[in-house]
């Protein structure tokens, strides 16, 4: 009744007696989507049902553009209505939106929005500033991947940044929102899914065997369709306005560049952008180009609400309207830094001003996007009259919009910097972090001659993280003749080799350095690996255990751990635990396996305990689960047991050895219709032999 009372007396704020009440506003972004590459954009093969079914009663955006193509960036753009040379976040990692900005979040919350968001991947951690104004804030990202018996897959962390698959966006953030349905709210959710590495899960990775990232947005496309019918359900659906963008796109081998970040062509900078606005009819399409600034001004714009004075976007509500609307004809900014602050080449700048976009850099190009999309065709020699124009403009939108960004830069930490390292994000060349005045440089390498470089770093992390050692090796070696005594490259290299049972070899190309390199720590562990599971089991010990004398971490004693378990030995697996927890308290893997020792011990009430401390920290960890289900299954609390069982099965669908677990405590139970009905529900979804196998047996023997 309380709450009832609460969100009555917020409406009456909001809108006045007898008012409708408010629109709820979700927006979901896309990270790393091509617009297009999605169906309402007319790819022939996409699946994307749920934005093909908005697209009948939305508005979408044919030409819009992003201010950057980075994650932490570009969302802070849509998140504030303004450019990164005011709002002076310029790269991922080592900029913080400052508490002076103003984001969207804020403003509806001070109107008396409930507002929560849950985010899919390390850039937009709230330690960059973007969860400013969020009431709920979900960034428990985690190792969210697990394979059929729900075991972490560690893989991926030396090469990618940390992320969650959309599913797990959702459930961190559809019990919040269920507690908004009587109140307005305004959610955002984030799917960093089209991102590298691409690993669409079943059965999209089946469908797009031959292309994962389409995959990926299938994959997306369903979770926002999950979201959507919860709305629909609760019947707050007709008065939600639904805003669909992406951050960037996607090289994908255009212009030499695999994925994003260092170059400023349409393939990485052009975006979705869909609207579904509850007052009108949709399923209207606006050719004029439009931005990802102009969102939070069109959103503000649509509830009535008037955007702060910093905003530099303009409303698109005219164009909903059916108007012409000025953008079309006013210059629209944007850039990468990030090739002068990761790599120490030069930046590039971007004016589009009507059909013609200008791009500033060592070597400056000009395209007419109208007649050349693709951007095959520099016209800086054949319109030099416009080449002049756009530049003199571009530098006097520079003047017009820049702010203080020095306020921007943030002290980053050790273990963030050897981590970006790790990745390949940076370089010893990068400037990192400062930008400097707001000018047009020319200095620098033109990283167009460079890019090739960074996607074939690029295609190296994919074969390894698809476990292609062979073809990792030979791209890992061309990188070498580059540049034969990079510690990244080397690293890549030397994990090819162990990965193809080289060990004496991998181990040879590591121990060049006395010391472990910090920001390669991730990589030796990751030939550790692969060489105790070739059988070189004490000279990986021994290397894992340099590694982490040297440059410790909770991953890397958790990984040492593994492997004195493995090797049977008790104490010294307990120990590198405890120094996992020691780095991490809430490192999830290390405290479930402190957990399962103890249970194995007899302590059952301690494991209790930290089950229950590894579930508090992690509610999205289906082998904590799991664990814990078979340990209240131990202890005679059955209907608990199948809770959390049922609960790994949601966590992560793929999980036949929870299956197999609920099925056999039901039978356990005499509960045999509810056990056939879960066999019925394993038999569909799985098709590997051999949980089916043991499915047939367990119910043989009931």
């Amino acid at each position: 009744m309380t709450r009832l009372i609460t969100a009555w007396l917020v409406a009456i704020v909001l809108t006045g007696c007898g008012s409708e009440p408010p629109w709820n506003v979700l927006l979901v972004t896309f990270d790393t989507t091509r617009a297009d590459h999605l169906g309402p954009y007319g790819h022939p093969t996409a699946r994307t049902p749920t934005l093909d079914r908005l697209a009948a009663e939305v508005f979408v955006f044919e030409q819009a553009n992003t201010s950057v193509p980075l994650t932490c960036p570009a969302h802070s753009t849509i998140l504030t209505g303004t450019y990164p040379i005011f709002h002076g976040v310029r790269d991922n990692s080592f900029f913080v939106l400052p508490e002076e900005r103003t984001t969207l979040a804020e403003v509806l919350r001070d109107r008396g929005y409930a507002t929560g968001a849950a985010i899919g991947a390390f850039p937009l951690l709230s330690r960059f500033g973007v969860a400013q104004g969020f009431d709920f804030y979900d960034e428990r990202l985690g190792q969210a991947n697990q394979d059929f018996r729900g075991e972490r897959i560690r893989r991926s962390r030396s090469l990618y940044f940390d992320e969650r698959p959309a599913g797990r966006v959702n459930d961190a953030l559809l019990p919040w929102l269920r507690d908004q349905f009587d109140r307005p709210f305004f959610a955002w959710l984030h799917y960093f899914d089209p991102h590298q590495p691409l690993q669409p899960p079943t059965p999209y990775d089946q469908i797009f065997a031959s292309d994962p990232y389409l995959g990926e947005l299938a994959y997306a496309d369903e979770s926002l369709g999950r979201v959507i019918a919860e709305l629909e359900e609760a019947g707050v659906a007709d008065r939600t306005l639904i805003v669909m963008a992406a951050d960037h796109g996607e090289g994908r081998g255009e212009h030499d560049e695999a994925t994003h970040a260092l170059l400023a062509y349409e393939s990485t900078m052009r975006v979705p952008l869909i609207m579904k606005v509850p007052d009108r009819a949709g399923g209207e399409r606006i050719a004029q180009r439009v931005a990802t600034v102009d969102i939070l001004p069109t959103i503000l714009d649509l509830l009535g609400i008037p955007s702060p004075d910093e905003v530099q976007g303009r409303s698109l509500v005219s164009l909903l309207d059916g108007g012409s609307g000025d953008r079309g004809r006013r210059p629209a900014y944007a850039e990468t830094l990030a090739p002068r602050l990761m790599h120490g080449w030069g930046e590039l700048r971007v004016l589009y001003q009507g059909t013609l976009k200008y791009i500033h850099g060592p070597r400056p190009e000009l395209y007419d996007l109208a007649e050349d999309p693709r951007e095959r065709r520099n016209l800086m020699a054949s319109r030099s009259e416009d080449s002049v124009k756009l530049k003199d403009n571009l530098k006097a939108f520079l003047t017009r919009y820049a702010g203080d960004t020095a306020a921007a830069v943030q002290e980053t930490d050790s273990e963030t910097v050897a981590r970006l390292a790790a990745l390949g994000y940076l370089s010893s060349g990068g400037e990192r972090p400062g930008v400097g005045p707001e000018e047009l440089r020319s200095d620098g390498a033109p990283p167009q001659d460079h890019v090739g470089d960074v996607s074939q770093m690029s295609e190296t992390k994919s074969l390894l993280h698809r476990q292609r050692f062979l073809e990792a090796r030979a791209v890992a070696r061309q990188l070498l003749k580059k540049q034969a005594d990079s510690p990244f490259y080397l690293g890549l290299y030397a994990w090819s080799l162990a990965g193809l049972g080289q060990n004496h070899e991998a181990f040879e190309v590591l121990e060049g350095t006395p010391e472990p390199v910090a920001y390669m720590a991730g990589i030796y562990q990751q030939v550790g690996l692969e060489a105790f599971r070739q059988g070189e089991r004490r000279r990986a010990v021994e290397l894992v255990r340099r590694v982490n004398e040297a440059h410790g971490s909770a991953e890397g004693f958790y990984v040492l751990a593994s492997m004195y378990e493995q090797l049977g030995e008790t104490q010294a697996y307990l120990d590198a635990l405890a120094a996992s927890l020691q780095h991490d308290e809430n490192f999830a893997p290390a405290r479930l396996n402190v957990a399962i020792q103890l249970a194995r011990d007899g302590h059952y009430e301690d494991a209790e305990r930290e089950m229950r401390r590894t579930l508090e920290a992690s509610p999205l960890y289906p082998l904590a689960h799991f664990n814990y289900a078979r340990l209240l299954g131990e202890r005679e609390r059955e209907e608990d047991a199948l809770a959390h069982l049922h609960r790994a099965i949601e966590l992560n669908p793929r999980y036949w050895e929870a299956y197999l677990a609920q099925v056999a405590l039901l039978l356990d139970l005499g509960r045999s219709a509810e056990a056939t009905a879960v066999a019925g529900r394993l038999r569909q979804a799985c098709s590997d032999p051999g949980p089916l196998r043991r499915l047939e047996t367990l119910l043989a023997s009931s």
